[in-house]
């Protein structure tokens, strides 16, 4: 009986042990799966982290080619693109620029839309050919206006004896409907308001700013400032030669839509030059407009300062003037070498760049907005709003 009792407990004893061993397999069996569970997980996760580095990458050489696309745009409007791809960094970029319509050819491009372009921006990490990560920025550029002030000086601002300076905006309705405080002025020299003038914004000098009595800035003044760049124009005319634009005392003459050059242009008293469509005016020589003229300012013109943008490569004093006697003026006068001055009297809707700007004697200036916004030749290659774009790479 005790033999075979010791069996029965021999016998259970094994039996445990391969139970245990059992338990033991299957527990390593477990724990191998989940730890190759992991080790797969974490090499997944080690991918992922790896191609979002490189997406990102792409991205920002895509960005970096776009950027450097407007540079280049800013100093050749003929740019067309980088030609192949452009190594930065660790990966590359390749730029493309085109005209507007995209169908249309690389620049220079047609009279249609001389202004705006397309720039596609492709950045690469490794290679440019899948798996490898890319991305693809598109953006479309114009050339910004620099009418973003009512007036500016790039040596001296000088406002002298009752001037009032106000904006509005003729896209919405003409003066003085919708009269505001945006008028803002610079100079990358000083800005001097003699005695009694009022001006409706912000002023910025590089140098100083000096208010003589009565007068007042409701903005904001900072000074120093960064000085503004304003680049000199091209107003060489084509052949033949640009002639003069005479308008003799009283008389009345007319320019519809177009691009046009002349030498100078001379507006008698109550002369009237009227406007009847966007006009761009290239001169190398003076605007003087004496008192009583009308200009863009009567009911056959459209009155709009946007439709009449006077580029000068004019230099010196009075230069662009507006004598006493009074007069209207709607539009925009850019002469970055010369001064720019309007007497007793008149009345300037629109914006002024010169070397110096001379407003004095009661002179009433409604800075348009409009102009702000406008595309204008000569300014800078700038993103139109909302449309910087990262796009898939086959889209």
């Amino acid at each position: 009986m005790k033999k075979m009792g010791m069996k029965k407990i021999m016998k259970k004893g094994r039996d445990q042990e391969g139970i245990a061993l059992v338990i033991t397999l299957l527990i390593m069996t477990i724990l191998l799966i989940m730890a190759s569970a992991f080790m797969s997980i974490s090499s997944t996760e080690t991918l992922i982290a790896i191609n979002e580095r490189n997406r990102v990458q792409a991205y920002h050489l895509a960005e970096a080619g776009a950027e450097m696309a407007i540079a280049q745009l800013n100093a050749n409007s003929n740019y067309a693109g980088t030609g192949g791809e452009q190594a930065l960094g660790t990966g590359t970029y390749t730029v493309t620029v085109t005209c507007v319509p995209p169908a249309a050819p690389a620049p220079p491009c047609p009279p249609a839309t001389p202004d705006q372009r397309i720039i596609t921006a492709m950045g690469c990490v490794r290679n440019c050919t899948p798996p490898s990560a890319t991305s693809r920025v598109e953006v479309r550029v114009q050339p910004g206006s620099p009418f973003r002030f009512a007036f500016y000086g790039l040596g001296v601002t000088l406002l002298e004896d009752g001037v009032v300076v106000d904006s509005y905006d003729s896209a919405v309705a003409d003066y003085p409907s919708g009269a505001g405080s945006e008028a803002h002025i610079g100079s990358n020299g000083d800005i001097k308001l003699l005695t009694g003038n009022t001006v409706k914004g912000n002023a910025q000098a590089g140098g100083t700013v000096t208010l003589g009595a009565g007068s007042t800035i409701t903005g904001t003044t900072t000074a120093p400032a960064p000085p503004v760049p304003f680049p000199p124009v091209d107003t060489t005319p084509p052949s033949p030669p640009a002639l003069s634009l005479t308008v003799a005392v009283g008389a009345t003459a007319t320019l519809s839509a177009g691009i046009y050059h002349f030498n100078a242009i001379t507006l008698g008293a109550g002369a009237t030059l009227n406007i009847t469509g966007p006009v761009v005016i290239y001169m190398t020589g003076d605007f003087h407009a004496q008192g009583g003229a009308m200009i863009n300012a009567t009911a056959a013109s459209t009155r709009k300062p946007t439709d009449l943008l006077i580029f000068s490569s004019a230099v010196g004093e009075d230069a662009v003037k507006g004598y006493e006697g009074g007069g209207q003026f709607r539009g925009a006068i850019y002469a970055p070498d010369a001064e720019v001055e309007f007497s007793a009297g008149w009345t300037v809707h629109g914006s002024l760049v010169g070397t110096q700007i001379d407003i004095e004697d009661g002179v009433q200036f409604h800075y348009d907005l409009a102009l702000a916004r406008s595309s204008t030749p000569g300014g800078s290659f700038r993103p139109t709003a909302g449309s910087w774009q990262e796009r898939l790479p086959s889209s």
